[in-house]
């Protein structure tokens, strides 16, 4: 098991295939944080969030009620 974790609940959502233009809202911090990284990086915000995410992700723990 990995020593960093993100706990959250779980529940289900379809995928999406083929679009590329997803909107998701994000709090202010969240944006914050995500803007202070894209002033220190050449990547675009898209790339940066899209990286985070897909990085964060690997260290979800589904908190699945029984």
């Amino acid at each position: 098991m990995s020593e960093f974790e993100i706990r959250i609940p779980a529940r289900k959502k379809q995928l999406v295939i083929g679009k590329d233009n997803q909107v998701v809202k994000v709090s202010s911090d969240a944006y914050n944080a995500l803007v202070e990284i894209y002033n220190e990086s050449t990547l675009s915000m898209k790339d940066i969030a899209s990286l985070l995410i897909i990085e964060g992700s690997k260290h979800v723990v589904y908190g699945k009620e029984e």
